[in-house]
This record gives C-alpha cells, sequence and structure tokens, in this order.
C-alpha cells in the first residue's frame, strides 16, 4: 500500500499549555462591588455587560457598571500584557462568583475566581523576555535560571510582586501580577464603553483603576502551572 507522502516532523510545533488560576474571593485583597466606591474595586473580570451571560445587565446601577468595567480593564491587561511578551492563546475561560448572588450570570456578582489556560506555540521566550523587562525597570538581580535551551547561568531579577523570575511559572504569576496592579496607587485611566442606566445602553466613559491590592499580595493570589507541552511524535519519522 501506496504511503500518504507525509512525514510526521520530530520537530514540529507542540503547544505548551498553563493553567492559571487567580482567587479575588477575599475582599481585603480584592475589595467588592458591595464596598465604599472606590478605583480599587471590580477586580477582575473578563465578561463586560454585553456577554450573555449575563441576565440582569441591563438593570445594573451606574456605580455596578462602573466596577464592571474596572474589573474588564484589569482583564485586558492581563490580557495585553501576555500578548507582550510572547504570542499565545487565551483559552476555557471559567469563573466562579460565591459573593452576592452566588450566580455567574449576576453582573453586580464580582468573580472570586477567574480560571483559564494560556497555550503557547513558543514559551521559551517568556523567562528571558519577561527578566529583560525586569532589568530595564531596574529591578534587583536575584539568582540565575536557565533558559529553554538548558543554558544556565542567566541573570533573574526579582519580579513586580517580590519573588525572582527563575521560571516560566513564576514569569507568568508576575506578569498577571504586573496587570493587576497596573496604576499602582496613582490610577491608570482609559476610555472604554460602560453602560449607562440613562441611555440604557452603552457610553464612551473615561475609566480608572487602581490596584486593588499591594503586588506581593496580588502574586500570592495568582498561581500558574503547566498542563501540557509533551511531544505529539516521539521516535523515529515515518
Amino acid at each position: 500500500m501506496a504511503g500518504s507522502g507525509y512525514n510526521q516532523s520530530t520537530e514540529q510545533i507542540t503547544p505548551t499549555l498553563y493553567r492559571v488560576i487567580i482567587d479575588t474571593s477575599s475582599s481585603s485583597n480584592y475589595p467588592t462591588t458591595a464596598g465604599s466606591p472606590s478605583t480599587g474595586n471590580g477586580g477582575v473580570w473578563p465578561y463586560d455587560w454585553t456577554n450573555p451571560i449575563y441576565t440582569n445587565a441591563s438593570s445594573l446601577t451606574a456605580s455596578q457598571a462602573t466596577y464592571l468595567a474596572q474589573g474588564n480593564l484589569r482583564w485586558l491587561a492581563i490580557m495585553d500584557s501576555l500578548d507582550n511578551v510572547a504570542d499565545c492563546r487565551i483559552e476555557n475561560v471559567t469563573i466562579a462568583a460565591v459573593n452576592g448572588s452566588g450566580l455567574t450570570t449576576d453582573a453586580t456578582n464580582q468573580p472570586t475566581t477567574i480560571t483559564f489556560t494560556i497555550a503557547f506555540d513558543r514559551d521559551e521566550f517568556v523567562l528571558g523576555e519577561w527578566n529583560n523587562y525586569l532589568k530595564s525597570i531596574g529591578q534587583s538581580a536575584s539568582g540565575t535560571y536557565t533558559n529553554a535551551d538548558g543554558v544556565s547561568g542567566n541573570t533573574a531579577y526579582v519580579g513586580i510582586g517580590g519573588t525572582a523570575v527563575t521560571t516560566v511559572s513564576i514569569a507568568l504569576r508576575d506578569i498577571i501580577t504586573s496587570a493587576i496592579t497596573k496604576g499602582g496607587t496613582t490610577g491608570s485611566s482609559r476610555s472604554y464603553r460602560v453602560y449607562s442606566p440613562t441611555l440604557i445602553g452603552d457610553s464612551q466613559v473615561k475609566v480608572t483603576i487602581t490596584q486593588p491590592s499591594t503586588p506581593s499580595t496580588v502574586f500570592g493570589t495568582v498561581s500558574a502551572s503547566q498542563i501540557s507541552g509533551t511531544a505529539l511524535f516521539s521516535g523515529s519519522p515515518i
């Protein structure tokens, strides 16, 4: 029987997947929308008010809509920050929301856990690129790391969250921490479409966010674990 003429190479790109969990359940770490109005409210909110998951988005008050938008901006900052370091895809986003009504379909119910998968075709750039960034902003050197080629002795730097970035998992946690704490204590603003109860629709307004907690605290709420990345094919090519 004739072969297909297709040879499977051992050097083909195999995506590497990391599962990320952000624990936003503590209102001390992530002030809830039930607290006093603050640019630190809103936690991390993957879905905006137009997402069909929500059954009550059109009944949001102006304050509730702002909190939701603040959480949206932190989520967008996570996406932008990850994409700036290496090409990736975000998959399998899930949320839990056990505060308030306890329903994830409730647009007033700030998420208490956000879980998602980051898929990299090439994750070998993440560790080096993030350490290069940390060096560029003046972070202190701390230890060394081994890169994807097996070369050891590369200088590691203290991350935004206060931990030396010596592995890809730590780098991802630190990148996400940097995104969540964007704006620090002074604030970061962006024009964003926010639900307006007056217009019964959205309106383009300036939304400001500050860090919900200190970077070291936020870093402790983020986990990142590699869940795949083994070769699709082993042995000799056909």
